[in-house]
């Protein structure tokens, strides 16, 4: 097993629950592929007795998959979007992104700060893992937006981040991005529907109508 690096241990030193800590280092971490980051097939047989204290008991599936959410929420796993936490996690595999950043890596990321530089690009490895772990459907960008984004932050030259939260930045901005253009087509659609709606309610009061006049006129007969 990998020693635990610098930016893993600033996340467990956070206000996450020790059940979770313990869940990470010894259910997940333990047996994780030391090259790819992907942990062993979950087995809530094995995780639950682990995980369980005298003043907690974890005795069942749901409770890792809350643990699990508690990780994901601070960054230590992501998994693939079509994971569900609100069923089965049995058998399946998490992700540890952060145990396989060399702390080099995590340095170069995290320590020093700089105003943006007109060559500037995400780091493609850390724009996969954040956008991952926002739940950013669709990761793909163009030069135009890097473009746009540079050009937003050269006029702003007191503004200064690590190379970290430029990434960070740039992937925020393209999750708000997909936001707006999919509320836009949801207006669109919305829009749609109503119409229908509307026409539906004609064609029924047209219906109701000619019953009235139907039976009115039986009556009169």
């Amino acid at each position: 097993m990998l020693q635990i690096n610098q930016a893993e241990l600033d996340i467990l030193k956070s206000f996450i629950s020790n059940e979770a800590k313990v869940l990470y280092v010894l259910g997940l971490r333990k047996d994780a592929n030391t090259t790819t980051g992907a942990s062993a097939p979950i087995n809530y047989k094995e995780l639950c007795p682990l995980v369980s204290t005298k003043d907690v008991l974890i005795k069942q599936g749901r409770q890792i998959n809350s643990l699990v959410r508690e990780l994901r929420d601070v960054g230590l796993i992501s998994f693939a979007e079509h994971i569900d936490l609100k069923h089965t996690l049995q058998g399946k595999t998490v992700n540890l992104p952060l145990m396989i950043v060399s702390d080099d890596t995590y340095m170069k990321l995290h320590n020093s700060t700089q105003a943006m530089t007109i060559d500037w690009l995400p780091d493609p490895k850390l724009y996969d893992e954040l956008a991952q772990l926002i739940g950013l459907v669709d990761k793909t960008y163009t030069k135009e937006m890097v473009g746009d984004f540079v050009a937003y932050w050269l006029g702003r030259p007191h503004n200064q981040f690590t190379l970290f939260q430029w990434t960070q930045k740039f992937v925020l901005q393209r999750k708000q991005q997909l936001i707006r253009h999919t509320q836009a087509t949801t207006a669109v659609t919305r829009v749609g529907l109503q119409t229908k709606v509307a026409e539906a309610s004609v064609e029924t009061d047209a219906k109701t109508k000619a019953l009235v006049a139907k039976y009115k006129t039986k009556t009169g007969e």
